[in-house]
């Protein structure tokens, strides 16, 4: 009986005229700014600008169709300098969806847009990264790697070998490394020389900022200087994994080393050229927030900005940190800032990236990135406090950071009065 009465409802074309309706926008406020607004939005990807129509004569515009929300983050990216005009399109996202602002919905949340650090090159704002206090290619070769010689040991195992018990109660010592140097022996390998040996080892270390040649005449002379030391050829092909382990970390030490002396450097010189831009601004989003963990516990956040909140544990200082984070008047939003996430903050550091714990949006419009840490950790975290207060400082007041420990959760108050 229900077959006979439940029937599939026909295509009524609704869809086709819904993605045909043209929504128009309130005037945009700043008439001397409305070209230059618009303007923008030729900036945007281009299944978004194609849907946007510009009247100038009444200093609006129309979007054709539902408005996607990552429609809108796009929209509000290219117009995130001019307040007044993220409102008109909020209004429009809203009348596109059938959406009342009022509603305290999630998908009607305003914009979480984030200022990246910027870095002027050749005059053009960039997100400050690596590439500019690192000349890549590296020129590994003009390192000296003689330093091997120390932190590279052949240790005769012949006297050394695992003790165990046999079936009929007998003591068996079983001398491992010196049957392998005998089966080494018996076995025929090709002639190994020292080319070849070089060109086997580089194979297995991943140097993207060195080129082949480069890394190849670096462990070459870490071979020879090997050679000069009274180690053959051969021996150092029998030990080869252990002298490439041995190779791949002197050869990150030197990067690291050469990372923060170019990084402590640039700063030293050209701090002027630190510069924050809505133009350069990442915006969190409840679609593409990512983390590992979702929080499970007791406690209820009430300004988190997504419905899931990534990787907060459910008790301990961080814990509290974002406890008192939720309970701030000032604060609007706030959001669990995931480590390694391509849609999360970052400040570049001399060797990797720095995710700040907590980033919160206050109800005056200012950003506030905040990093907590532990007593024990406080003092070595000098570079991450360095790096996040040339963030706040290169805004203009727009963005605020700060570091509490030991709990001292009144630092955050301190730095938004100030």
């Amino acid at each position: 009986e229900v077959n006979s009465l439940v029937a599939e409802q026909s295509d009524l074309g609704l869809e086709h005229i819904v993605n045909e309706i043209e929504h128009l926008s309130d005037p945009i406020a700043e008439e001397e700014l409305f070209e230059e607004i618009t303007g923008s939005f030729e900036k945007l990807p281009a299944v978004v600008r194609v849907r946007i129509t510009v009247n100038s004569e009444k200093r609006t515009f129309s979007y054709k169709g539902s408005m996607t929300k990552e429609a809108r983050n796009h929209i509000h990216l290219s117009v995130a300098q001019y307040p007044n005009a993220a409102k008109v399109v909020d209004k429009v996202y809203a009348d596109s969806n059938n959406l009342a602002l009022s509603l305290n919905l999630g998908i009607q949340k305003s914009a979480f847009i984030v200022p990246m650090l910027g870095f002027y090159k050749q005059g053009e704002l960039e997100f400050f990264s690596q590439e500019h206090f690192l000349d890549l290619p590296w020129p590994l070769e003009e390192h000296n790697p003689s330093d091997i010689i120390q932190k590279f040991r052949i240790i005769n195992h012949a006297e050394t070998g695992k003790i165990d018990i046999s079936d009929k109660g007998k003591v068996e010592v079983n001398f491992t490394k010196h049957l392998q140097n005998e089966l080494f022996a018996t076995v025929q390998e090709q002639a190994w020389n020292l080319p070849r040996l070089a060109n086997w080892l580089d194979k297995g270390i991943q140097h993207q900022d060195v080129t082949k040649p480069s890394a190849i005449v670096y462990i070459s002379n870490a071979l020879e200087s090997l050679e000069n030391s009274g180690i053959s050829i051969n021996e150092l092909a029998r030990n080869k994994y252990e002298l490439r382990n041995v190779l791949r970390e002197m050869i990150a030490e030197l990067r690291a080393e050469l990372q923060t002396e170019k990084y402590n450097a640039l700063f030293a010189t050209d701090t002027e050229l630190f510069a924050t831009s809505s133009k350069l601004s990442m915006i969190f989003d409840e679609q593409t927030y990512a983390y590992n963990q979702p929080y499970t516990g007791s406690t209820v956040f009430n300004k988190h900005y997504t419905s899931i909140i990534g990787d907060l544990k459910s008790s301990g200082e961080e814990f509290d940190c974002a406890v008192y984070l939720d309970s701030l008047k000032e604060v609007r939003y706030w959001i669990r800032n995931v480590e390694r996430k391509s849609s999360s903050f970052w400040l570049q550091m001399p060797t990797q990236k720095f995710y700040p714990d907590f980033v919160a949006l206050l109800e005056d419009g200012r950003i506030l990135a905040v990093e907590y840490k532990g007593e024990h950790l406080y003092k070595a975290e000098g570079a991450k406090r360095h790096i996040g207060n040339t963030w706040a400082e290169a805004s203009n007041g727009q963005c605020l950071f700060c570091m509490p420990t030991e709990r001292n959760y009144s630092v955050i108050d301190e730095t938004i009065e100030n």
